[in-house]
């Protein structure tokens, strides 16, 4: 079977280029809350935390999953945890 391809300079195609580009927004990102996500961080709250979060990359001071996470808190490591509502 052999696929179409679309008009690259088609509307079709700049939706997409355009989604692509830039981050997506707040209310964007709310479609796809967990309904049991509950208290949410407000839209302010939220900027802060990927700040505080891409520090936290850049100095390796990062832990992700439930194990890691998990195996640092039995060990008495204090920190901030961050949830994602998406999940």
């Amino acid at each position: 079977m052999t696929k179409i391809k679309a008009d690259p300079d088609g509307p079709e195609a700049q939706a997409q280029a355009e989604a692509c580009l830039g981050e997506r927004t707040y209310h964007e990102l709310l479609v796809n809350l967990n309904p049991i996500a509950q208290p949410l961080a407000s839209r302010r709250l939220t900027r802060k935390l990927y700040k505080c979060i891409k520090k936290a990359v850049k100095q390796k001071q990062i832990r992700r999953g439930v194990k890691e996470v998990q195996k640092f808190i039995n060990k008495g490591e204090k920190g901030i945890m961050v949830l994602a509502g998406d999940t």
